[in-house]
């Protein structure tokens, strides 16, 4: 079992979920009651993309301009953020928000700032609005 697999059962077992690992196409994805997903998925060059998407309802593109707008370089505090909307087959769009991690780098310890950080961003995205 190599690190990033190690880190991500040991993540899940801390997050109360037993067998937390990567599946053959090297992601995890979880989804919460309120419709948010987050994932973890390992890619060829060595790295960790770590990622939440919010469904949006409605104005997906206003939601996407202040998405933009908080990523931008000029706010980036430890994470750089990357994002976008995807729209899956049934018609539902997400704004996701990404931040990539090297492997070396990817401990329980990381993913948890990884994903407490894509979590406010999120929040300070909705918030924007009103």
């Amino acid at each position: 079992m190599s690190s990033p697999e190690l880190t991500l059962r040991q993540f899940g077992e801390e997050a109360g979920f037993d067998n937390l690992s990567f599946d053959a196409r090297g992601q995890a994805l979880l989804q919460s009651e309120s419709g948010r997903q987050t994932g973890v998925e390992r890619t060829h060059d060595r790295q960790v993309l770590v990622y939440m998407a919010q469904p949006v309802a409605y104005d997906a593109g206003a939601w996407l301009v202040r998405a933009w707008k908080r990523a931008h370089h000029s706010r980036m505090e430890d994470w750089a953020i990357q994002c976008a909307l995807r729209e899956s087959p049934d018609g539902q769009r997400r704004l996701v928000a990404l931040v990539r991690l090297p492997e070396d780098e990817f401990t329980p310890l990381r993913l948890r700032q990884a994903l407490d950080t894509l979590a406010r961003w999120h929040d300070a995205v909705r918030d924007d609005a009103y």
